[in-house]
């Protein structure tokens, strides 16, 4: 008889650990696994790369209540009259978390205002797997019947504004806790050490021949050749991401009289504030922000140099995916960048500020030798692949 599996996340839209469920859902040996997969709101880019056997649940009826795909007159009275006062609940707490000195994460004050339109899964799993902090993980916790249940992590835990005490009401509750990186696992067993017997390390899935076909599709994406072409994928984040920091190191290459084009791809809650401050800066021409790209390899495999301006990351999967399409990286010394690059050997680790990232596209453009010598290890090295991380999942749910 096959284990019933429930993964829970709040969406597929183009994200790190979105991008690795995926990789995980067409890796899972679905012969031996009956797995179900619930969203709380559907529609992300990612969707249809979940394989057929998967069966997708129906997202909470309040979710769709929210996104207008359920009508009113659709409901019962009772769940029409609690609806709304979710709804105005959610609508105040976000408004007065706003003006609080200190803030808290905003999935933890969306589930505080929403948990009492919310109702338990009827099913019963082996093990149900929430495939993210917050939402996912409340969730599980309170409104899923199974057996064991686990908790990914896949951000800088610590240094987020999630409220640690109020947390810990459900990561007491869960079996196992899961980590992208060991960096995280240090901070967080620093924090609480009874979290630490709890928790295992399992990277984020990466599939290097997915990654170089896709790489092969679509059309030319740089046509100036002329110029030198800069690439960064991150959604438009502009403090977490550090797009303020990375045009202010594309104005001191303007300002050295560089050639040059620095793309972004990606979209975000930031946008208006990064495009202000690329016109403020007189940028528009160099810095160049291209949206959401459900395919964004075709960008990376033909980018010069690809720039990782972070001020943190649960791992760095964006770092990971230049290395397998061999780019020339400049990425800044956030919690898990060793794990990552081997500095001035397979790529370089510069400081956050401007300055430093500036100074390591500089010594890409100006030495051609030291650039040579990165591209000659990555061509040599063996290709990263985490493909094998799907044995630890199996030992996890068995």
């Amino acid at each position: 008889m096959k284990k019933k599996i429930l993964f829970v996340i709040n969406s597929l839209t183009i994200g790190g650990s979105e991008k690795s469920l995926v990789s995980l859902l067409n890796l899972i040996d679905l012969t031996i696994y009956d797995v179900d997969l619930m969203m709380f709101k559907k529609g992300g880019e990612f969707d249809k790369d979940v394989p057929k056997e998967v069966n997708i649940l129906e997202e909470p009826e309040y979710y769709k209540f929210v996104a207008k795909d359920l009508k009113s007159k659709d409901l019962s009275l009772k769940d029409n009259i609690n609806y709304r006062i979710c709804r105005l609940k959610t609508t105040f707490n976000l408004r007065k978390n706003l003006m609080n000195s200190k803030k808290r994460q905003t999935e933890q004050i969306l589930y505080k205002s929403q948990r009492n339109a919310l109702r338990k899964l009827e099913k019963e799993y082996d093990v149900a797997i929430a495939y993210s902090q917050g939402m996912p993980t409340y969730f599980v916790v309170d409104f899923v019947n199974s057996k064991r249940k686990i908790a990914w992590i896949n951000c800088d835990y610590v240094n987020t504004q999630y409220d640690k005490d109020l947390d810990y009401r459900f990561y007491k509750k869960v079996d196992k806790i899961v980590v992208v990186s060991k960096a995280i696992r240090e901070s967080i067993a620093a924090m609480k050490p009874e979290y630490d017997k709890k928790m295992n390390l399992i990277l984020d899935i990466v599939n290097p021949n997915i990654i170089k076909n896709m790489a092969n599709q679509g059309a030319t994406v740089f046509h100036d050749k002329s110029v030198v072409n800069i690439l960064t994928v991150a959604r438009l984040i502009s403090h977490y991401k550090g797009y303020i920091t990375a045009i202010k190191a594309a104005k001191l290459l303007k300002d050295n009289n560089y050639k040059f084009k620095w793309y972004a791809v990606g979209e975000g809650e930031d946008r208006k504030e990064i495009e202000t401050f690329i016109n403020d800066l007189g940028m528009n021409e160099e810095f160049i922000l291209l949206g959401k790209k459900e395919n964004p390899y075709p960008y990376m495999k033909n980018c010069d140099i690809y720039v990782q301006p972070s001020k943190k990351e649960g791992f760095g999967l964006t770092v990971i995916e230049a290395k397998v399409l061999k780019r020339p990286i400049v990425c800044t010394n956030f919690n898990t960048a060793d794990e990552l690059i081997n500095n001035e050997v397979d790529g370089l680790v510069v400081g956050h500020n401007e300055q430093d990232i500036f100074l390591g596209i500089k010594r890409y453009l100006d030495d051609i030798n030291f650039k040579n010598n990165i591209l000659k290890t990555l061509m040599n090295e063996k290709p990263y692949s985490s493909v094998g991380e799907i044995d630890k999942i199996y030992k996890l749910i068995s």
